[in-house]
């Protein structure tokens, strides 16, 4: 679109290279209605004044001036670099510290399931790993561990019945006192009487010694007409 003036009452208005081209160049004034040749009044833009480029010749403060700003530029792109490096570089710390912090909980975990074995194998740590778990420590049960050496079954002269036994406790640490099932049999090997005996029944002490024996002696009444039949026993320590 180009600006044109009416050269007789001075009023602008736009056309367009169509209408120009169809009145070849002339127009009608909207205002006055007079008739002229467009080209001849168009509008010329005023001349915008450009700034030359500075170069290698301009003047030293010129490009003083400009050189802070470039070198800004260039010194931004390394300080945000280096701040995604300490971002980059504080991830793995955490996973670091988290895994730290699992890795003692477990560890925690499997002290507590231990406790026994452990107290039992360093008995200076009893204390210590009741406080940790703020639970009892007894002694281990290990059923394979405890062994009946020798046993016998005799009858009391003063009355009723006398079982001797004698446990082995095979493992290098002390392990807890375990029960007795005791099973009196007849001559089909069949049961006439079991009965159990408790920790406390067989020894005062909880627990047996490291590679140490314990011995016992049971006393207990049968029934006559039992007793009558009765012509063998089984003994099996275990834990309840």
């Amino acid at each position: 679109m180009q600006i044109t003036h009416c050269p007789q009452c001075e009023t602008a208005f736009k056309v367009s290279p169509q209408q120009l081209e169809l009145a070849k160049g002339w127009v009608r004034c909207g205002r006055c209605s007079h008739v002229f040749e467009a080209a001849l009044h168009f509008e010329t833009p005023p001349d915008i004044p450009v700034a030359p480029l500075p170069n290698a010749e301009a003047p030293s403060l010129f490009r003083a001036a400009m050189s802070p700003a470039v070198v800004a530029n260039e010194v931004k792109p390394s300080v945000q670099a280096a701040q995604a490096d300490d971002t980059d570089a504080a991830l793995p710390l955490k996973w670091v510290i988290s895994a730290g912090v699992l890795v003692l909980a477990l560890l925690m975990q499997l002290l507590v399931a231990q406790r026994n074995w452990l107290a039992a194998e360093e008995p200076a740590l009893r204390p210590l790993l009741s406080a940790m778990c703020a639970c009892e420590v007894t002694w281990p049960r290990e059923p394979d561990a405890v062994l009946i050496e020798s046993s016998s079954f005799t009858e009391n002269p003063d009355g009723g019945y006398i079982v001797q036994l004698r446990l082995k406790n095979t493992q290098h640490h002390a392990v807890a006192m375990p029960a007795l099932e005791l099973s009196l049999t007849d001559l089909q090997d069949q049961v006439l009487v079991r009965r159990v005996f408790t920790a406390d029944e067989l020894s005062a002490k909880d627990h047996v010694q490291a590679l140490r024996d314990v011995r016992s002696t049971l006393n207990f009444d049968l029934d006559d007409k039992v007793s009558k039949r009765i012509t063998g026993f089984r003994a099996l320590v275990f834990y309840p």
